[in-house]
């Protein structure tokens, strides 16, 4: 049997709140537990319900959906959150993602969207509307390039061609140490954990093939 997705709506636009309501019910694995018309009190219904996914508007009266991302982290809330807003630019993409946001869609796309969103975030995967999605990774690529160094880019490639530390430095002509240096100077500027993340990241970026 299927698992039910239990949603909390918030949006001060009552009139789309309650469309938004229908929609989520009509399907057969999502079940919503609440509305609210403004930040703190969809807060406060998500302590309450503890909704596994929360849809809120990113423009919302006494507390903004970013604030409320915030929140929810700063209080260990256990719920999923999706960012549904009119706003279709990066800066408010990047913001809202950074605040801890699973998911971002937009009002103007069509509204098998959204319940796509509310699946994708429940199961762990990040959902960024695809307007956005492809000037996000140009954006972070472009910023990402701009920030490593061109020795750095060599040690990822040659990392993420399956060398180790001591064949690339036979390679390039420098010391293991001074790879390792280069790996994780690009390991920090990638805000990896490790190195294999960091090659990770590079390959999703394009900055080594």
């Amino acid at each position: 049997m299927q698992a039910t997705i239990t949603c909390l709506v918030g949006d001060d636009h009552e009139a789309l709140r309650r469309g938004l309501v229908t929609l989520l019910d009509a399907e057969q694995d999502i079940r919503v537990v609440g509305q609210a018309g403004s930040g703190p009190e969809a807060l406060a219904l998500a302590e309450r319900r503890r909704p596994d996914v929360t849809i809120v508007d990113l423009r919302m009266p006494d507390m903004d959906g970013v604030e409320f991302c915030r929140e929810v982290f700063d209080r260990e809330l256990a719920t999923t959150i999706v960012i549904y807003t009119a706003f279709d630019e990066l800066e408010a993409l990047d913001t809202a993602l950074g605040a801890g946001a699973m998911g971002y869609v937009l009002k103007s796309a069509p509204p098998n969207e959204l319940i796509r969103a509310v699946r994708m975030v429940h199961g762990g995967h990040r959902y960024i509307d695809p307007t956005l999605a492809g000037g996000l990774l140009e954006r972070r690529h472009a910023t990402a390039a701009s920030i490593l160094s061109g020795r750095e880019t060599e040690v990822l490639q040659l990392l993420a061609d399956g060398l180790t530390t001591d064949a690339v430095g036979r390679q390039l002509y420098l010391s293991p140490t001074t790879v390792r240096s280069y790996a994780e100077n690009a390991m920090h500027k990638l805000e990896a954990s490790n190195r294999v993340e960091a090659v990770a990241k590079a390959l999703r970026l394009g900055l080594v093939a």
